[in-house]
């Protein structure tokens, strides 16, 4: 009887022997995937993809949140990851600024400055230097002091037909401005004369759709409010003024916005340099403790 009961508590003592190291095991196998985890990040900033390495970084966070010796190396990770993502994208900025500024260097002696007393003026482009351009029927492509492309229509004798918008066709492609009332600032109309300022948004698909489409045939269509309309065919050198303005004024938006970024980024790439070091400072401190 006794060898009876001795061997049913060796049993007992084997099972529950069994049933910790297998707790255990579980335990060393989250924490050993956690760290695998965290290595395959590491090897992704290490072999330069710091993007990939950013993304398997929030996937290890999310997991494995509970792992606070993994996230103390994933926090110490991130920003560096982070840095070299703001490097490559002011690379990046850096290229986008320069490219544009040799096309605004290529392209500002094809334009011409327009000086208008009591406000701002324009340029156009030289070929659409036009001093009597009111007294004709057709669209005037500008660039404002801001570097904003925009349109402006005129039709004259306008016959009653009271235009509010302007739509070019090129091919089996159309563009239409926005509409624009008649409100005798944007919108005037002065004897058998009409003349629209269209914004810089509502030019935009006209700008470009010609400056894409270089070397086509390019016919206006001056839309009345009633459905009437009158059209015209622009001659050579007026579609290549439409085309020089959007690009001149694209190149001069694009520099800037670039420009913005960079900055924006530059800001960026300090604080994170400053809290790598401060990670730094701060590791050396605990170490002394």
């Amino acid at each position: 009887m006794y060898n009876v009961y001795r061997h049913i508590a060796l049993a007992a003592c084997t099972i529950a022997a069994i049933s910790l190291s297998s707790c255990g095991g579980s335990t060393d196998n989250k924490g050993s995937e956690a760290q695998v985890a965290f290595d395959e990040a590491q090897r992704e900033y290490d072999n330069g993809d710091a993007r990939q390495c950013i993304a398997l970084l929030d996937s290890l966070d999310s997991k494995y949140a509970k792992d606070m010796d993994v996230m103390k190396q994933s926090m110490g990770l991130r920003p560096k990851a982070l840095l070299q993502i703001a490097v490559e994208d002011i690379a990046a900025a850096d290229s986008i600024i320069n490219a544009n500024k040799e096309r605004i260097d290529s392209l500002r002696p094809l334009m011409t400055h327009i000086d208008v007393p009591g406000t701002e003026g324009y340029s156009v482009c030289n070929s659409m230097v036009d001093a009597n351009f009111m007294n004709k029927t057709g669209v005037s492509a500008r660039v404002s002091e801001i570097g904003e492309f925009y349109l402006v229509s005129s039709v004259n004798p306008a016959g009653g037909l009271k235009h509010w918008s302007v739509s070019a066709v090129v091919g089996d492609k159309i563009a239409t401005t926005d509409t624009v009332a008649c409100d005798g600032a944007l919108n005037f109309r002065v004897n058998n004369s009409e003349v629209i300022t269209f914004t810089p948004a509502g030019s935009k698909e006209i700008g470009e759709l010609v400056a894409s489409n270089e070397g086509l045939p390019v016919k206006i269509l001056f839309n009345g409010q009633n459905g009437g309309s009158k059209s015209i065919t622009l001659n050579a050198k007026l579609i290549n003024g439409i085309a020089t303005a959007y690009r001149y004024a694209k190149a001069v938006n694009d520099m800037r916005d670039a420009t913005i970024d960079r900055e924006r980024l530059n800001a960026r790439a300090d604080k994170l340099q400053q809290q790598i070091g401060n990670n730094g400072n701060s590791g050396v401190e605990n170490t002394g403790k």
